[in-house]
């Protein structure tokens, strides 16, 4: 019940930003956050002294474990320091094989711009996420680190995303140390839509199970000057735990 008043206060938040426009600051539908709405992320933290709510829901479907999830997922980032912003995030996920005291997990997030694009080099960012368990059945302590490069040719960007996960909770037949690598490409349609589309391979968690490969593609658009509103779908394959169906409805808010 608490995971959901706090939900609930962030959607009046949400709303109060939104009908206060005067409050709020420009948002970028060019600045690509990681499952909003494909998975890659940019090199590009959000501006200094800003905030920015995201919210997104979404449902995948396994086949062959015969798996029907919803998930939904609120975040708040601050760009607390330049070239750097800090995350705040509270994710849920739904469904028959979800129990619900498995939620409740809190993610806090940091990432770093070290490195501006040249003409040779492109942007370079480091990210590291910790998961607190918050849920009597929820996993152990996890952490991330990730990689990301960005350059830009013309009006077209292409990423690259390399990623480290310990799977503290891991059970005997799980890994605990996993690995994933991400590309992507993104173009603008015109001055307000964006397109993109990623394409990643994750290392699968089940012991002698093989990757999980997925390919992801999606719009983003600037419904207005302060917020945008993203849209993405997408197919995985490969191990037993691959999604045969990913679909994702996301929205964010500058202020």
């Amino acid at each position: 019940m608490k995971i959901l008043k706090i939900y609930v206060l962030f959607a009046i938040l949400m709303g109060w930003v939104f009908v206060n426009p005067l409050s709020v600051r420009a948002a970028d539908h060019r600045n690509l956050e990681e499952n909003h709405p494909t998975r890659i992320e940019d090199a590009y933290p959000i501006a200094y002294r800003s905030f920015e709510l995201q919210s997104r829901g979404g449902y995948e479907r396994n086949g062959e474990f015969g798996k029907d999830i919803g998930f939904a997922e609120l975040e708040l980032k601050w760009g607390a320091f330049k070239n750097a912003h800090l995350v705040f995030g509270l994710p849920l996920q739904f469904g028959e094989e979800v129990e619900p005291d498995q939620n409740g997990n809190v993610i806090l997030e940091g990432l770093y711009n070290f490195n501006v694009e040249t003409q040779l080099l492109p942007a370079m960012t480091l990210k590291s996420e910790i998961s607190i368990p918050g849920g009597s059945d929820s996993n152990g302590l996890g952490f991330e680190l990730m990689g990301i490069a960005t350059k830009g040719w013309g009006k077209n960007r292409f990423h690259l995303n390399v990623g480290y996960d310990r799977n503290s909770g891991a059970a005997q037949n799980e890994r605990t140390h996993l690995y994933r690598f991400g590309v992507a490409f993104d173009r603008p349609i015109d001055l307000d839509h964006l397109f993109v589309s990623d394409f990643f391979i994750d290392q699968s968690a089940l012991k002698g199970d093989d990757p999980i490969y997925s390919f992801l593609v999606g719009i983003r658009k600037q419904v207005n000057p302060w917020s945008v509103l993203n849209l993405g779908v997408g197919h995985g394959f490969g191990s037993r735990e691959a999604p045969d169906l990913i679909v994702s409805l996301g929205f964010q808010l500058n202020f």
